[in-house]
């Protein structure tokens, strides 16, 4: 038991650490700073439709702005309103160790091995203290498949009803990458002849919950703003990301695999006894995990703009399989011990990594606010820069055409613009806080 304490005890400190460290982080990212500024407008009255530079925000649902706008206002109170809202992603983390924990049946040491698992993948711990959705959309993935475990063991309706119940709340966090999971639980379903499964998963009345419960914010949307609640989605992650742009197929497939490649090796170097002994070694609910991660793998390897964060919520289960089959090829104590140890190099990595830039992106955001801040009546040509949204605090007009570009700058009225216009000579050049060599003109 003590070595199971050890690793409880080291994943406490780390995710500690991790939190103190980004009490000292400005934004990393200009997602971090959109994320931010959709909280703070909200914050500051556009409750129910948010807003990004003042204008609707439907890209993407509303919950996690919503879920977030609590650690925004104590944030203000001590003016560290980015600290705070990294917050909100450390709890997520949090809370899914403590689910996991319940998935697992409550096996000490098959939940705290499936943590550092868990927590020795690069991408995904580097995300404990990110201003993004994902974490908390984890949270809400692992919650339901709690929800679903539950209704398996007593039948009850309340477990059905609350599957779907956060299903809806996960579709109002992420938009519908959690259908995903569903050929996964359907297959796994189908194979098994798991009726039980089957009859959750066309439960009318949990459906009746799941649309009451994401319709009508789109509905009013829709009767308020017109089409444009479903463009973004329509145009960018149907038309682009599923069809028009095309990364490699086998993308998703290396992403997952560098991120636990540790663990599949030490699977590769015991593959000759997993062979012989498959049927003792892949239980019912290892079956389960593999389903619930491979096939939904392979479905957005299918997609053709692919994003490693998309896979995110199928790293639980990744973890939770590794950990099952790990334990019956490899002594626990080891195991435990490994994990620990690249858990520890991870963080490490991900600290120094930060650390190394810190200082210059300090610098760089610092110099960026206090060129801008001054200036009045700001314009954006063509690109919207959400830090300088942000730290602005009121919207900043998007010029889309050269036509009025042209006539505003005649104006003497000063425009933003991430590259050089011809024919004008910029007043400021600011290298650009997020992204090497590359700089911001204000004419």
């Amino acid at each position: 038991m003590k070595e199971y304490k050890k690793g409880l005890f080291a994943i406490i400190v780390i995710l500690c650490i991790l939190c103190i460290f980004s009490y000292f982080l400005p934004f990393l990212s200009y997602q971090e700073a959109k994320r931010a500024t959709i909280i703070k407008e909200a914050y500051n009255g556009n409750f129910f439709y948010p807003t990004f530079d003042g204008n609707p925000y439907f890209n993407k649902p509303p919950l996690y702005t919503w879920l977030a706008l609590p650690f925004f206002g104590i944030g203000k109170t001590f003016l560290r309103e980015v600290f705070f809202l990294r917050l909100l992603s450390l709890l997520s983390y949090m809370c899914m160790g403590y689910i996991i924990y319940l998935i697992s049946h409550k096996k000490t040491s098959l939940t705290i091995l499936s943590l550092l698992i868990l927590f020795s993948s690069f991408r995904f711990l580097s995300f404990c203290f990110r201003i993004d959705l994902e974490p908390i959309f984890v949270l809400f993935v692992v919650l339901g498949i709690y929800f679903l475990q539950k209704y398996r063991e007593t039948l009850l309706n309340f477990w059905a009803y609350s599957f779907y119940l956060q299903f809806g709340l996960a579709f109002l966090i992420r938009g519908p990458l959690y259908f995903f999971l569903y050929p996964a639980l359907f297959i796994y379903a189908f194979f098994k002849k798991d009726k039980t499964l089957i009859r959750l998963l066309i439960f009318p009345q949990g459906w009746l919950l799941f649309i009451g419960i994401i319709i009508p914010w789109y509905l009013i949307g829709y009767l308020k703003f017109g089409s444009i609640v479903f463009e973004e989605f329509l145009k960018s992650d149907i038309g682009e990301r599923l069809f028009l742009k095309k990364d490699p197929f086998y993308h998703y497939l290396l992403a997952l695999f560098l991120n636990f490649i540790p663990y599949f090796f030490l699977i590769f170097l015991k593959s000759k006894i997993l062979f012989q002994n498959s049927s003792k070694i892949f239980s019912e609910e290892s079956l389960f995990y593999l389903s619930l991660f491979v096939i939904p793998l392979i479905l957005l390897s299918f997609t053709g703009e692919k994003f490693d964060k998309y896979l995110l919520f199928i790293y639980p289960f990744v973890a939770l399989f590794l950990s099952e089959i790990l334990s019956k090829l490899y002594n626990l104590r080891f195991l435990i011990f490994l994990s620990t140890i690249l858990m520890i190099l991870n963080a490490l990595a991900i600290i120094l990594i930060k650390a190394s830039t810190l200082k210059d992106l300090k610098f760089k955001e610092q110099i960026f606010i206090k060129q801008i801040s001054c200036v009045q009546n700001l314009y954006f040509y063509q690109k919207i820069n959400p830090l300088v949204i942000y730290y602005f605090d009121k919207p900043i007009p998007l010029i889309k055409n050269e036509e009025e570009l042209n006539i505003h700058l005649k104006n003497g009225n000063p425009v933003l613009v991430p590259f050089k216009i011809k024919g004008y000579t910029p007043k400021f050049i600011l290298p650009d806080p997020f992204k090497k060599n590359k700089f911001w003109y204000l004419y």
